[in-house]
């Protein structure tokens, strides 16, 4: 086989994979729309509106009907459309019901109805008005019955993915294994501690897929029992209160490092490197020199030492080092004569870090 036929069956293969992953990515994306069934009629005589396809965007529909959440139906046309400028469309279900609705996209071959409170188990008519095939006299009014079908999820329940603790914020973020539906009146119930004790607590936010709740005086070392009523898994015929369960680390009774964080800054026309690092709780230092920061790296070449010019703050100190870190490199560190606020003797800190622009990994 010579070299162009083998260059031409790669390319063909090439070729022939892309339109078959064209084919397979569309199912993909409407893999939670479904199609309807449907009958369409156009007003009048002649100059009919056919209609290729009706579907349901499952995915659009995430709270219950009475909060008013919108519901979107994708109607694709099998010939060329044009839209009056003032076109309209209204909506009615089998049992009389009217609905808000309104175009949230039109086209010359689609367009979507978004419905307001759509349940799910009903047939709708649906009711375009100006509209007519493009090339043609005079807008029509085509009407469309539609049924939509109940999920046969009812049972689905609210599964906790992973749960994060926020120390900085006092929250609680979980994550839910699946999308979830929120009640307009969603809450926290209620917050108990393994001690007994009972919070202050709410939702600070919620999203499809997650959640975060704000404790009040939220305590290190205990670990807390929280109900969360007015959420669903997606498609669930009911509500429901989950229980979440979430420890707060303790934290140790002498000062600790709780972050660090290195910098690179041109300042008055000087280049400067930082490493800053943030404690868990207050610090107490020891002035003129008596409280110092070492950093050196594997070979032992120092970076910071007993001279190096430190800015102490209440819960943080920024050392100014004399050379750049390398990105990636591990450094060691001594912080030393500090202690907390209120404890007994200073001491002195020692661990090690990762150089990475802003926060750096360290034990």
């Amino acid at each position: 086989m010579n070299t162009t036929r083998k260059h031409s069956l790669r390319l063909f293969s090439l070729l022939l994979a892309i339109c078959m992953l064209a084919g397979i990515l569309p199912q993909t994306v409407l893999a939670d729309s479904i199609r309807l069934d449907f009958t369409a009629k156009t007003s009048g005589t002649g100059n009919k509106i056919d209609v290729r396809r009706v579907t349901y965007d499952r995915e659009s529909h995430t709270e219950d009907p009475e909060d008013g959440i919108a519901s979107e139906i994708e109607i694709d046309f099998a010939t060329r459309v044009s839209w009056k400028p003032g076109a309209k469309v209204s909506v009615k279900d089998n049992k009389g019901k009217k609905y808000q609705s309104y175009f949230s996209d039109r086209d010359d071959d689609e367009c979507d109805v978004t419905i307001l409170g759509l349940k799910e188990g009903r047939t709708y008519t649906i009711v375009l008005n100006g509209i007519k095939k493009r090339g043609t006299t005079g807008y029509r009014r085509l009407t469309l019955k539609v049924k939509v079908p109940s999920q046969n999820t009812s049972s689905r329940k609210v599964t906790v993915k992973k749960v994060t603790v926020d120390e900085d914020d006092n929250e609680i973020d979980v994550k839910f294994a699946s999308k979830v539906t929120w009640k307009s009146n969603a809450k926290v119930k209620s917050v108990r501690d393994n001690k007994g004790k009972s919070y202050k607590a709410y939702l600070a936010g919620r999203d499809s897929d997650d959640c975060e709740i704000y404790i009040q005086n939220m305590k290190h070392g205990r670990t807390y029992t929280i109900k969360i009523s007015g959420v669903k898994a997606r498609g669930a015929s009911s509500y429901e209160t989950i229980t979440v369960k979430a420890t707060v680390p303790a934290r140790p009774a002498g000062p600790s490092v709780k972050k660090i964080e290195y910098d690179e800054d041109y300042d008055d026309g000087m280049e400067e490197w930082t490493v800053s690092f943030d404690f868990h709780k207050d610090i107490l230092y020891k002035y003129n020199g008596g409280s110092y920061v070492v950093i050196k790296d594997a070979g032992g070449h120092s970076y910071a030492s007993r001279s190096s010019y430190v800015e102490w703050d209440d819960d943080e100190c920024e050392v100014h080092l004399s050379a750049p870190l390398t990105i990636g490199n591990t450094y060691t560190y001594k912080i030393v004569n500090i202690k907390t606020v209120g404890g007994d003797k200073y001491t002195t800190l020692e661990g090690s870090f990762t150089a990475n622009y802003n926060y750096c990994t360290f034990r």
